[in-house]
């Protein structure tokens, strides 16, 4: 390879680099809203869910997999709704709530929440907000038991039980657990499938497209989303209001396959 060559390919490369660079940033600027979005969305699709969740102590929105805690901090310190998070890695929320939520608030929220004391927005959280610092299980395959799995965890159970709304934003493997715990317990629930994880859930089938009888594994997204939907035919899919994994399936909780 010539000196010439060599330029000519290291510049190609940083070009390259700076281009995967400004799509990233690109990409996060468009979706720097996205709980905001999705938090105006969730509180018209499941109004009396958050009214529930807002007016008793003993209710509150079930936030599965939350990681860091955005949407959680939106639904506890925004609309004053009590919520549980589940995930195995602790959530500051009050830091994501004073780092990342607040800034992207109307100028009159800003000028309202600078007001209060620190220690009563802490306060507050500590009324609203619980987290089980745990796994949500999963489903293995088509020989286990999702419910008898829970049931196993006394405080999960009663999260379950309690919830008026259960929520899985892009929670990977907990996903059709997610969707299954809810149906069984007649819980309203959207989900937004991400991740599929082909090789550890093989059971998983969708019809093939050509032939209704005819079922082929489940290997990508749409596939998923697909899959998910056919456990119910009261489910709904829907497509979120911001960019990136945006497809939701949803449950109002009330008909299900079955009843008469």
């Amino acid at each position: 390879m010539t000196i010439e060559e060599q330029s000519h390919m290291e510049s190609n490369i940083i070009n390259e680099q700076r281009e995967n660079k400004n799509q990233r940033k690109r990409h996060g600027s468009r979706n720097q809203h996205r709980h905001k979005l999705l938090m105006k969305y969730l509180l018209e699709k499941f109004p009396s869910s958050f009214r529930d969740a807002q007016d008793s102590s003993s209710h509150h929105i079930l936030d599965v997999a939350g990681g860091k805690g955005e949407l959680t901090a939106r639904m506890t310190l925004c609309h004053s709704t009590n919520v549980v998070l589940v995930d195995p890695r602790v959530a500051d929320v009050l830091k994501v709530f004073q780092n990342t939520v607040f800034r992207s608030l109307p100028k009159k929220w800003q000028e309202k929440i600078s007001a209060q004391d620190s220690k009563d927005i802490a306060k507050k959280l500590d009324e609203r907000f619980k987290q089980l610092i745990i796994n949500f299980p999963m489903d293995g395959s088509k020989d286990f038991d999702i419910v008898k799995e829970l049931e196993k965890n006394y405080d999960l159970l009663q999260a379950v039980e309690n919830c008026t709304l259960m929520l899985g934003i892009h929670a990977d493997g907990a996903t059709e657990s997610i969707v299954d715990i809810a149906l069984h317990y007649r819980k309203p629930f959207m989900v937004v499938p991400c991740c599929v994880f082909p090789n550890l859930f093989k059971d998983r089938m969708v019809p093939s497209g050509i032939d209704e009888d005819t079922f082929i594994p489940v290997r990508n997204h749409e596939q998923l989303c697909h899959y998910l939907a056919r456990k119910d035919s009261h489910f709904t899919i829907e497509t979120l209001p911001f960019e990136g994994r945006n497809i939701a399936i949803c449950w109002d909780g009330t008909k299900k396959d079955g009843d008469e």
